[in-house]
């Protein structure tokens, strides 16, 4: 045990600070996702901050390259299943009707994961997008049939996308952790 801590003394200051400010911004990311906040792109720019501050040790390419990529795959997944698939299966429905969804999912997400921290923020987020659909609809129709097939529609929709952005942090979260601690 004293040769394990005695390896940590010989580490420098800086890099035990660095490691430190990574934990931290790799956690403050994933619990940001969870609530549907940036925490993503907060990822990515720690990826290009580590590379930039210290080229020598961070700056992979490959690494760059993938946390980029994922990162656009995750958002661009997130935004087309969200809205405009919501859009395109209910073709009469408004894009006022749309955000309102939106923020029904928004807010539905920050109380799922509020109450079931990681599970609570996909099913959250559907509940949510469920709920606001069914009630924009039954008020704007007045038809139950109606309300239920496009709060169903939304529901799934937002229930997939969420799950491919949480995919796509956890992923992140990898890659920026091996980037920082196992750089070559």
């Amino acid at each position: 045990m004293e040769q394990i801590i005695s390896g940590f003394s010989g580490m420098a200051d800086a890099y035990m600070l660095e490691w430190l400010a990574a934990v931290v911004l790799i956690l403050v990311a994933v619990a940001m996702s969870l609530f549907d906040l940036p925490g993503n792109t907060l990822m990515v720019g720690s990826c290009l901050g580590f590379a930039f501050y210290d080229p020598s040790k961070y700056f992979d390419i490959r690494i760059i390259s993938a946390v980029i990529l994922i990162y656009a795959m995750g958002e661009i997944w997130e935004f087309v299943l969200s809205f405009f698939g919501i859009k395109r299966q209910a073709k009469d429905i408004s894009w006022w009707g749309v955000l309102l969804i939106g923020c029904g999912t928004f807010a539905g997400t920050i109380m799922g994961t509020t109450a079931f921290p990681v599970a609570g923020s996909v099913i959250g987020g559907a509940i949510g997008a469920f709920v606001m659909a069914y009630l924009y609809e039954y008020l704007r129709s007045h038809n139950l049939q109606h309300a239920g097939a496009l709060a169903w529609q939304a529901a799934k929709m937002q229930f997939i996308a969420m799950l491919g952005k949480l995919v796509a942090t956890f992923v992140l979260a990898i890659l920026l952790a091996k980037q920082i601690f196992f750089y070559a």
